[in-house]
């Protein structure tokens, strides 16, 4: 539970973690919270300071270039799997995508964003392939806070209509076990993703600001 609200940014980066409040909150005493504490220091979302506070991993965007990479290299690996497995049904493909579409429409971000990585843990499955499920589930939650902090809150309405057609596109490639067009898809897919995340962090209003006039004293006014 403490992951999946860290994971989701319902507690804030750099947040203190109190054990007492944590023990009283979830009803366990103070042990298993410092052993929850560990763990998820292991995967790099709680840091311990000096003087033995724990707080929740400053989110920090410095290794994002290659995240994205490592992302981007998995994903397509996940798809072309897909596609090459044979395993996929459509029932059960597009019923996911449909849970997508749905979330979509009702402008649920966090709803559309657990629908649509449901979706991409589904066609790692399908793939059979123990080591690219377990690096790719990793790769989700490395990036977590990244999408919602920055993708979904930047995203426009059109922009998320046009991320419908997408993953329709990426299902459609996998069911035809077109293992290239399935590549093809889930690479525009994310390509499309980093572009809104990379806007996120574009000036919004330093770049319009004459600064010309700063220094020259009264003769400026």
């Amino acid at each position: 539970m403490l992951r999946e609200e860290i994971l989701w940014v319902r507690i804030a980066p750099g947040s203190a973690l109190d054990e007492r409040d944590l023990a009283a909150r979830f009803e366990v005493s103070r042990t298993p919270i410092r052993e929850a504490l560990l763990l998820l220091a292991g995967e790099r979302l709680v840091q311990f300071l000096p003087n033995r506070t724990s707080i929740v991993a400053p989110f920090s965007l410095d290794n994002a270039g290659d995240y994205l990479d490592t992302a981007l290299i998995i994903s397509r690996a996940v798809a072309r799997a897909a596609a090459l497995s044979g395993r996929a049904e459509a029932a059960v493909l597009n019923e996911r995508v449909q849970r997508f579409v749905q979330a979509v429409e009702a402008e649920d971000w966090e709803a559309s964003l657990r629908s649509s990585l449901e979706v991409l843990r589904h066609l790692a499955g399908l793939s059979g392939n123990i080591f690219l499920i377990k690096f790719f589930d990793e790769v989700i939650d490395g990036g977590m806070r990244m999408w919602v902090l920055h993708y979904y809150p930047n995203a426009t309405a059109d922009e998320r209509r046009v991320a419908v057609g997408r993953l329709e596109a990426l299902a459609e490639a996998v069911l035809a076990g077109d293992a290239a067009a399935s590549d093809s898809a889930i690479e525009q897919m994310i390509l499309a993703e980093i572009a809104i995340i990379a806007r996120s962090l574009e000036p919004q209003f330093g770049a319009e600001m004459r600064l010309d006039r700063f220094g020259q004293g009264l003769d400026a006014l």
